[in-house]
């Protein structure tokens, strides 16, 4: 069986997301690819720094926030991942409520959502997906000190609206608590929404969508 991102022998598979993505309880059938050990990312550091990201949402269900309490242990073993995760940290006021703000490394995060876009398109259509995703982290939005949304590039406005729009067809998941996908079919390609923990969302798309959305 070949690899589902390249032609090499597939010798494993890999968890779609990642594994370290489930906490104790929440492993059972989870969804699998064949992959090649240059394609299976389990063990990234990078894969650990974009579970914490999103399990530290504020908004996310009480697996989301477990999985932020267990990822804890990673900054035990790990203090240069806490430096690299929080380093900025510090504390604001929005709409009157106590929380803190943190500069997340954005391109570190989307670039271990590519790969979950590949292994579910692959899942999904039975062979490899032939272009380069777009990664929208539709939950992230920026902020000044003050809580004030700072305004968004016209492209991710695009974006957000168009999302807005779309019904996206729901696909069943072994883990809905955890990780949730829909898909939705668009003139020139098609568009990915992952939902996880159940209440941090990301978008994925492909080259022609970009290319309507620049028009």
């Amino acid at each position: 069986m070949k690899c589902h991102m390249c032609d090499a022998e597939a010798t494993t598979r890999e968890h779609v997301p990642p594994k370290s993505f489930f906490p104790d309880g929440y492993r059972k059938d989870l969804i699998t690819v064949p992959s090649c050990p240059a394609h299976n990312h389990a063990q990234s550091l990078d894969i650990e720094y974009a579970r914490n990201i999103v399990a530290g949402f504020d908004g996310v269900n009480q697996v989301g926030e477990l999985v932020f309490e267990l990822a804890k242990r990673s900054y035990n073993r790990s203090p240069a991942l806490f430096c690299e995760s929080f380093h900025d940290f510090r504390p604001i006021c929005i709409n009157g409520q106590d929380t803190g703000a943190f500069t997340v490394d954005l391109e570190r995060v989307k670039s271990k959502m590519a790969p979950i876009a590949n292994a579910i398109y692959f899942k999904e259509y039975g062979h490899q997906y032939p272009a380069q995703w777009n990664v929208f982290l539709a939950s992230m939005r920026s902020q000044d000190a003050d809580g004030r949304l700072i305004a968004e590039s016209s492209r991710w406005q695009k974006v957000r609206k168009l999302v807005a729009t779309i019904q996206f067809v729901p696909k069943l998941v072994p883990q809905p608590n955890v990780f949730g996908f829909g898909v939705c079919e668009l003139p020139g390609g098609l568009m990915f929404e992952f939902v996880f923990y159940g209440g941090f969302t990301i978008h994925c798309f492909g080259p022609m969508i970009e290319k309507n959305l620049a028009a």
